[in-house]
C-alpha cells in the first residue's frame, strides 16, 4: 500500500506539472488566438469601412462631377445662344451697313459678297461716270475687330499693289458649249 502511496506521490506532482503546463499552453494559445481574430476582425472591419468609403466618396464625386457637367453644358448654350445672337446681328449690319447714314459710299454702289470680304464698292458705278474706285470693305462688329487669316490676306494682297483684273464668262444655252 505504501508503494502505490509512494508511486502517487511521485506520478501525482509530475502529472499535476504536466497538467498546469498544458493549461497555460492553452491559454497562452487561446490569448493569442483571441488577439489574431480580433486583428482579423478589425483588418475586415476596416477594409470594408474603407470600401464603403470609397464607394460614399466614388458615387458623391460622380454626383458632383454630373452637377458640374450640367453647369458647363447649360453655361455653354447661353455662351453659343449670346455669340448666335451677335452673329446673327453681325450678319444682318453686313447687309444693312451701306443704308446707314454714316457710310461713306453710296449704298447702290455696294455689292455684298459674304467672304473672304463683306463688301465691295465700286464708288462711282451709280453715277454714271467713271469708276473712282474700288474698295474691299470688311465689316466687324464686336470687341475685337480682329481679320480672319484670308482677311488678312487679301487686305496685304491690296497694301502691296496686288494685280486685280477683270474677267468676263459667258455661258451658252444648253445646246452650246460655254465660252471663256
Amino acid at each position: 500500500m505504501y508503494l502505490c502511496m509512494d508511486f502517487f506521490a511521485v506520478i501525482l506532482p509530475g502529472v499535476t506539472l504536466v497538467l498546469v503546463i498544458g493549461l497555460a499552453v492553452l491559454a497562452f494559445r487561446y490569448l493569442s488566438l483571441t488577439r489574431e481574430m480580433e486583428g482579423r476582425a478589425r483588418q475586415m472591419f476596416d477594409e470594408w469601412k474603407n470600401s464603403a468609403l470609397e464607394h460614399d466618396v466614388s458615387i458623391r464625386a460622380d454626383i458632383l462631377n454630373r452637377e458640374w457637367v450640367l453647369e458647363r453644358e447649360k453655361a455653354s448654350r447661353a455662351e453659343a445662344v449670346k455669340q448666335s445672337g451677335a452673329t446673327i446681328r453681325g450678319n444682318i449690319t453686313q447687309h444693312l451697313l451701306p443704308y446707314f447714314p454714316d457710310f461713306p459710299w453710296n449704298p447702290r454702289d455696294t455689292r455684298f459678297i459674304g467672304t473672304p470680304v463683306d463688301l465691295i464698292v465700286f464708288s462711282g458705278l451709280s453715277e454714271e461716270k467713271e469708276l473712282g474706285s474700288i474698295v474691299f470693305v470688311e465689316v466687324k462688329s464686336g470687341k475685337t475687330g480682329t481679320l480672319s487669316e484670308s482677311q488678312k490676306k487679301v487686305k496685304r494682297y491690296l497694301e502691296n499693289g496686288g494685280k486685280v483684273s477683270f474677267a468676263r464668262i459667258h455661258t451658252c444655252d444648253s445646246s452650246d458649249t460655254p465660252i471663256l
